[in-house]
């Protein structure tokens, strides 16, 4: 028997005699340890969970403490992220959404479930999405299995230009127009982020809040897709020294929308967390305070069910997932058809082979990856046929995102999903040709259908040539 026991911020583990069993928990218990291989911080997120009930995060809101790195690197790594973990004690607690669609919105839910609840913002982008919270009772609906719950007292918050809309449950009875110029310095500063917008609307969001972010910020991408932290650096955030802290998730929850700021959750799943160092050549790097309470707030809900990772392996989970999305999403579309018709066609299976072999040697092939250990055990072709054929058949009756978009005549992914895996390629030597064609037959059938529905998509592309 295992007994876990939190004293002031320390982990005790006892073994318990009981006859034959000591040595089963022993295994366990070394289990449990090799196979973490980011065991010193998650070690702490779960004992966070485990306190869930207390008033951990009853503090109020104070200026951010900047921790003492020189004295942070010379401790061990246990007692580095213990110090860090306690700065986050000065971290303001409110949290900003930016992006209330089923990601988004599933995830503001579950935060304003939990038990002291942080304060949390919804950041709107246009008068329809502030025009549809009021028609919806200003509140997020979330149901599970034909379970309707109902979360209310979000503060709500219009970025759109050349002014911002705010309105606050607890004050205000209409909303109230407040100048919010792109240089105002007596905005809010937002110190935690959460950004599950579109990726392609990523950057054009992210400009509309960056004046209000810094050094000391933190913003979380929970996306579809990948590629779109390169666009950020390059587009919002070009200067280094003044970059925000970067965190990334991969969501395997089933949620999608029934209608505005109501969400269904179809499928119980997971969310792999990860905070990106600033510098990967740093051994210890130091993560900002607001990275480290943003990282322990969501892992304190039993509805997100989230876990942190290392950078790597979450890298790892990312293209495990992009694999799958780059043969289910452009195959559906194409064939307009539903996930499971992929299934059983010697034909389509084909096609699945040869999009999976260039897939495959792309990832191999990336310079992230060399010398981690069963890289090519992991995204060998078998493996990953395996996990496009298990997702097709679970999700045999659903129409991809990608298909949805198509035929609403909006823009789709394709560029940060099979458009990923073609740059990647070009940048270690090697011509995706199937990908690249797959790729822009999505891209002509979304102007086209963009067309029948009035609307004028550019064919945009990233391609070199």
């Amino acid at each position: 028997m295992i007994k876990v026991s939190v004293n002031g911020g320390l982990v005790k583990v006892e073994i318990l005699p009981s006859g034959t069993y000591v040595l089963n928990a022993l295994n366990l218990l070394k289990i449990l340890l090799d196979s973490c291989k980011f065991f010193e911080y998650s070690m702490l997120f779960g004992i966070d969970a485990m306190k869930s009930q207390g008033n951990i995060d009853d503090e109020p809101e104070t200026t951010l403490n900047q921790a003492n790195h020189s004295n942070l690197q010379e401790a061990s790594p246990l007692e580095q992220y213990r110090r860090a973990q306690r700065s986050t004690i000065n971290v303001p607690r409110r949290i900003y959404i930016l992006g209330i669609g089923s990601i988004g919105g599933f995830v503001a839910h579950s935060l304003a479930s939990l038990p002291h609840p942080p304060p949390i913002t919804l950041l709107l982008h246009s008068t329809k999405r502030l025009s549809n919270w009021y028609e919806q009772g200003q509140s997020v609906k979330l149901t599970t299995h034909g379970l309707l719950d109902t979360k209310s007292g979000f503060d709500v918050e219009s970025i759109r230009r050349p002014a911002a809309t705010t309105y606050s449950p607890s004050t205000d009875d209409v909303p109230l127009l407040i100048p919010d110029p792109p240089n105002s310095s007596e905005a809010e500063i937002i110190h935690n982020l959460i950004i599950s917008v579109k990726t392609f609307n990523t950057v054009d969001a992210l400009k509309r809040v960056a004046h209000r972010l810094r050094r000391e910020s933190s913003i979380l991408f929970i996306q579809n897709g990948m590629g779109i932290i390169e666009e950020v650096n390059e587009l919002v955030f070009p200067d280094p020294a003044q970059r925000p802290q970067y965190m990334l998730g991969v969501i395997t929850h089933g949620v999608y929308p029934k209608k505005p700021f109501t969400i269904v959750h179809a499928d119980a799943g997971t969310i792999a967390l990860a905070i990106i160092p600033r510098n990967f050549e740093e051994i210890k790097p130091i993560f900002a305070p607001s990275a480290l309470y943003l990282l322990r707030t969501l892992t304190r809900s039993p509805v997100l069910a989230a876990v942190g990772f290392s950078p790597t392996d979450l890298f790892q989970l990312q293209l495990e997932k992009l694999a799958v999305s780059a043969i289910i999403n452009p195959l559906t579309t194409l064939f307009d058809c539903l996930n499971g018709d992929l299934l059983h066609r010697p034909s389509i299976s084909r096609i699945i082979r040869l999009l999976l072999a260039e897939i495959c040697l792309v990832i191999k092939s990336l310079p992230e990856l060399q010398g981690v250990p069963n890289v090519n055990t992991r995204f060998d072709i078998r493996r990953l046929e395996g996990q496009v054929i298990n997702t097709a058949a679970k999700t045999a009756a659903n129409r991809s995102p990608t298909l949805q978009e198509i035929d609403r005549g909006n823009r789709t992914e394709i560029e940060y999903i099979t458009g990923y895996i073609v740059r990647r390629g070009e940048e270690v030597g090697i011509q995706c040709v199937m990908n690249f064609m797959i790729k822009h037959m999505v891209l002509a059938k979304q102007v086209m259908k963009g067309e029948s529905h009035g609307r004028l998509l550019p064919l945009e592309s990233r391609d070199v040539g």
